[in-house]
């Protein structure tokens, strides 16, 4: 065999060796600590299914489990137990609307009917983008004045004929 074949087959050999090695892994790129001034950007926070511009924080996760303890409270007709777990529940989220709810419903359970719609009241002001809240908050306030809730007209009959 000729000198100039067997490089050509040594290349080759060469070439074919090195293709089937696996590539070498890669490092995890090091993050740096931010430099004097240089704000770095937040991790994305958790929210509520079915409500995006409402976000969990560990505030409103602890006031959410007092308002479900605060519910079978309710449940089992304890309203003393169930006033209690939802005034903490307010306490420590005070943005949490569905805390206030049944902190009314709970007065109104009781008697405490001036109470309840001033309660009732707060719940409106921070549940008013939730639909279905809304319809809640419209029932016990027409269960608390003795008022009908307020509904939409119908729309007008229009002869088709």
């Amino acid at each position: 065999m000729s000198k100039p074949i067997r490089t050509l087959i040594f290349l080759f050999l060469i070439l074919f060796t090195f293709t089937a090695c696996p590539p070498a892994a890669k490092k995890p790129p090091v993050k740096k600590p931010p430099k004097q001034g240089e704000v770095r950007e937040k991790p994305k926070e958790v929210t509520r299914p079915g409500q995006p511009s409402q976000v969990l924080t560990p505030q409103r996760k602890a006031s959410d489990r007092l308002v479900d303890k605060g519910k079978t409270s309710l449940d089992a007709k304890n309203y003393d137990q169930a006033l209690q777990l939802f005034q903490d529940a307010a306490n420590v989220d005070p943005s949490n609307g569905v805390a206030y709810y049944y902190l009314a419903l709970t007065d109104h359970y009781l008697g405490e009917q001036n109470t309840a719609a001033g309660l009732l009241d707060k719940a409106e002001s921070l549940l008013r983008s939730d639909q279905y809240w809304m319809g809640k908050v419209e029932e016990l306030r027409a269960l608390i004045t003795g008022e009908k809730p307020q509904v939409a007209p119908l729309p007008p009959v229009v002869d088709q004929y």
